[in-house]
């Protein structure tokens, strides 16, 4: 019996690791039964995402995304294997829309599943800032907020998560697809390898696996950390030697054991209020495929400084720093 698992992320979900540790261990992966094709030097499977505007052109393939969908359905439907394609870029709400060709072009396996891990909101918000910070400027995070619980979405990915389940349901049975959570999957012997192998039915433990990167591919850095760097760096991105100064003045402000959040606690309050809500009616969609799942409420347990708590003597300490820099250039 064949199998197809099209895993879309979402984004910052540990999905480069996924994909860098899958990719180093391919080979051992598909004596277990799973193939996870090396399509090109890039370990996720970008270049097969339709209606990805500005996709660059490193992701692209020789046969396209849907030559090479038709080549792997070819390859692997026939068999009694499972394949098993990765990008966080599938849940993007524009590719979402064109999910239908993909599943008629894998539709020759005989099941097929849709994999999506989420991530407590603010959490995941947090982490897209983060992100988009590496390459320009975003939106400050008090013209975040609102927005994004007026709209549901930011940077043309799902937020409200609902949103992103009935575009999903727009194409495939509730049956086919499975939810995740992102907080339970990381916590769990493993973390979110050990979590998909057993998802899987894979006989191999994480050890016996090569690591990549120890494990952690594509880590970001402190969140409020990134955020000074921006304040200071505005209108450009922070570069890379500004965030660093930045970590290491949080550190020597706060202590090592420092756990910040970008948003203030009324921000945070926010989020938390609308999204637990609404991940609760998104648990009682599940219910009848998932009766497990749920989200992870969100919580400030462990957070240690909000963005609303950093001192001026934070901002001397940066300044001093840039001082002496400039001074030793």
């Amino acid at each position: 019996m064949s199998k197809v698992i099209l895993h879309i992320g979402t984004h910052k979900t540990a999905t480069t690791t996924l994909q860098d540790m899958l990719w180093e261990n391919s080979a051992l992966l598909a004596e277990h039964g799973v193939v996870y094709p090396r399509l090109n030097k890039h370990t996720g499977h970008h270049g097969l995402v339709l209606n990805w505007d500005g996709r660059p052109k490193v992701y692209e393939l020789p046969k396209g995304s849907m030559g090479t969908l038709e080549e792997l359905a070819a390859a692997h439907a026939e068999g009694n294997q499972t394949l098993l394609l990765s990008s966080e870029e599938f849940s993007r709400n524009r590719s979402l829309s064109e999910m239908d060709k993909i599943r008629d072009a894998l539709s020759a396996f005989d099941e097929i599943e849709v994999i999506c891990v989420l991530r407590t909101q603010w959490q995941f918000l947090q982490s897209v800032y983060l992100e988009v910070s590496k390459s320009r400027i975003p939106p400050r995070p008090p013209e975040l907020v609102a927005p994004i619980i007026d709209s549901g979405t930011i940077e043309g990915l799902w937020v409200d998560y609902n949103g992103l389940l009935d575009c999903l349901e727009a194409t495939f049975k509730p049956e086919q697809i499975t939810l995740m959570d992102f907080d339970s999957c990381r916590k769990a012997e493993g973390g979110i390898i050990g979590s998909f192998l057993r998802h899987m039915g894979v006989d191999l433990t994480v050890d016996q696996l090569e690591v990549v990167n120890e494990g952690m591919s594509n880590a970001s850095p402190m969140s409020l950390a990134s955020w000074a760097g921006n304040i200071l760096s505005e209108p450009y991105a922070a570069p890379d030697w500004l965030v660093a100064m930045a970590t290491e003045a949080m550190r020597a402000e706060f202590g090592d054991k420092v756990k910040p959040c970008l948003f203030t606690r009324e921000e945070f309050r926010a989020l938390k209020d609308h999204y637990d809500t609404r991940n609760e009616d998104l648990r009682k969609r599940r219910a009848p495929y998932q009766p497990d799942f749920k989200l992870t409420p969100a919580t400030p347990d462990g957070l240690t400084l909000f963005r609303n708590e950093v001192p001026s003597s934070f901002w001397v300490r940066m300044g001093r720093r840039m001082a002496y820099e400039m001074r030793h250039a």
